[in-house]
């Protein structure tokens, strides 16, 4: 056994649209193929009376010496009417073949005979006999049957049937049914592979629209080869075979991963290993055309090749297209780096112009450049935070400092402690004096000492005391530094003396009362500083 699994390649984007088939597919095959089976129950049981009533006025209009006398025609009319009690198709298929044997005829006489039946009106048993009639009159009642459960059959309301093309809205609905759920789960992994790069590389609606498209010119070319049948296509690998047509175009080198696994003298063997687009999907359809012919040499195989086929060759047409003509280069990628930029997987490149000018010493053109990316995106944190450490870098600290302001804020709302906790240590880096939120670097500073963190916090608390701030936040973080320093870092002396030095302030007495606590929490932790303490 060998399968493809996936691809050796990384996505921009999630391939929402992709997952979103996926998904809609299998709903569609959960609620549609029970009611199937229903209904296919019903057309197999008026399958099975009609080929009865069928085979009995075979016999009632057609003689032959073999079945003439009374006991062949009862040894007949007993193995007919045993075709009654057939449980399935195989059932039904065997019993059925075995009278037609004995009749010395073939299936297709017999089906050529049930469509003379179609033919007839009641004035044309005027002159036969009443249990002639009668046996006419039963079959016309199930062939009626048949043929509303067979129009009620969610296939074929919803299907592609060459003999009535004129339905428009069948060559999208049929892209979404299945036969069963090997048929879907093959075709879901093939669109897998190849649906989300692809995606990935057009953008979802392009994509989307090329998929539908794609199955709608499969569906039609199916119908072409032969406009009489009535069999309706169902399944999404017309589809599909589009996507893989691009896919090899589009994405020619990339390499599609394949599981394997086999028995070799009853020890199992598995493991997997890539070929390259170029390798399997061309093999993939030339597979597909020899089978096609094969399948005309042979007979129909219930397989749709040319719906493949079709789907494979319109999909390379449209991909080379879209290389060739600039279609995709002018329309479509732009597109996709835009919801590329917006997701924050890539960066605008006017940034990287900007950083161009500054190489250059064109520090004021790139600022131009730079304030119209904050004003058109301004809630992209990480734009705005790589923009404010230029500007740190570069001394301009007034806007460095509105934006890293605007960052903190942000990701802060996000409850994104860990994204806010490196732009402050980014920007408490020696340098220029950044003035920050005191009370969003306390939040920081807490954080990073849960998490054990205890170096990148003492500098974060530390910078908060260096700052000009209020005395009940210079307390504060007083406390947390000094508790940080006794109880992590072994340094016991500097908390002491940090503690000392919020006496001096002008503090509430439930803040006093807080300094007295670490003070008695520190001396319980070492008792040796009671001394130092004293005064």
């Amino acid at each position: 056994m060998i399968i493809p699994v996936g691809t050796k390649s990384s996505l921009a984007l999630k391939p929402i649209m992709t997952i979103g088939l996926i998904i809609i597919n299998t709903l569609i095959a959960i609620i549609t193929l029970p009611l199937g089976n229903r209904t296919e129950q019903k057309i197999f049981e008026s399958q099975r009376e009609r080929y009865s009533r069928q085979l009995e006025l075979y016999v009632i209009e057609h003689s032959n010496p073999k079945y003439d006398d009374m006991f062949g025609r009862r040894y007949i009319k007993d193995s007919i009417d045993e075709l009654k009690s057939s449980d399935d198709y195989a059932d039904l298929e065997m019993r059925l073949f075995s009278v037609l044997s004995m009749l010395d005829i073939s299936f297709g006489d017999l089906e050529e005979f049930g469509a003379e039946l179609e033919q007839r009106n009641d004035s044309y048993y005027d002159d036969k006999s009443y249990a002639e009639m009668e046996v006419f009159f039963e079959w016309e009642r199930l062939r009626e049957k048949e043929d509303k459960a067979f129009n009620g059959h969610v296939n074929f309301a919803l299907g592609l049937k060459p003999t009535r093309m004129g339905r428009l809205h069948t060559y999208f609905t049929y892209q979404f049914l299945h036969g069963d759920l090997w048929h879907l789960f093959g075709n879901m992994l093939f669109l897998w592979i190849v649906g989300c790069l692809l995606e990935d590389s057009w953008g979802r609606i392009p994509f989307l629209t090329f998929y539908l498209m794609g199955g709608a010119f499969a569906g039609l070319a199916h119908c072409l080869q032969d406009t009489s049948s009535m069999v309706p296509l169902i399944g999404a690998s017309g589809s599909i075979a589009a996507a893989m047509g691009a896919f090899t175009i589009r994405h020619f080198f990339t390499r599609i991963k394949f599981f394997y696994f086999f028995l070799f003298l009853f020890r199992p063997f598995w493991g997997t290993f890539y070929l390259p687009a170029y390798v399997f999907l061309p093999f993939w359809f030339i597979e597909q055309l020899v089978m096609r012919s094969l399948s005309s040499f042979v007979g129909a195989s219930g397989v749709a090749y040319m719906a493949h086929i079709a789907g494979f060759a319109g999909g390379v047409t449209v991909a080379l297209f879209f290389r060739y003509s600039g279609f995709e280069n002018k329309y479509i990628a732009p597109r996709v780096q835009t919801k590329q930029i917006d997701a924050g997987v890539t960066k605008d490149p006017r940034f990287d112009e900007a950083c161009d000018l500054i190489e250059k010493g064109d520090m004021e053109g790139a600022k131009s450049i730079f304030s119209k990316l904050i004003t058109e995106r301004p809630n992209d944190l990480d734009l705005l935070q790589d923009i404010a450490i230029i500007y740190k870098e570069k001394g301009i600290t007034s806007e460095c400092q509105q934006l890293a302001e605007r960052v903190l804020k942000g990701l802060l709302i996000k409850s994104n402690i860990e994204g806010a906790a490196s732009v402050i240590l980014r920007m408490i880096e020696p340098g220029e004096k950044i003035q920050l939120n005191p009370q969003a670097l306390m939040r920081v500073a807490k954080w990073l000492s849960a998490q054990e963190r205890y170096g990148e916090a003492h500098d974060v608390y530390r910078f908060v005391l260096d700052n000009d701030i209020p005395s009940n936040i210079y307390v504060k973080a007083a406390l947390g530094l000094a508790m940080l320093y006794a109880e992590h870092l072994n340094n016991p002396k500097d908390a002491a003396e940090i503690l000392e030095d919020t006496k001096y302030l002008n503090v509430d007495p439930e803040m006093g009362k807080r300094i007295e606590e670490a003070e008695a929490k520190i001396l319980e932790l070492y008792p040796g500083l009671a001394s130092s303490m004293s005064g």
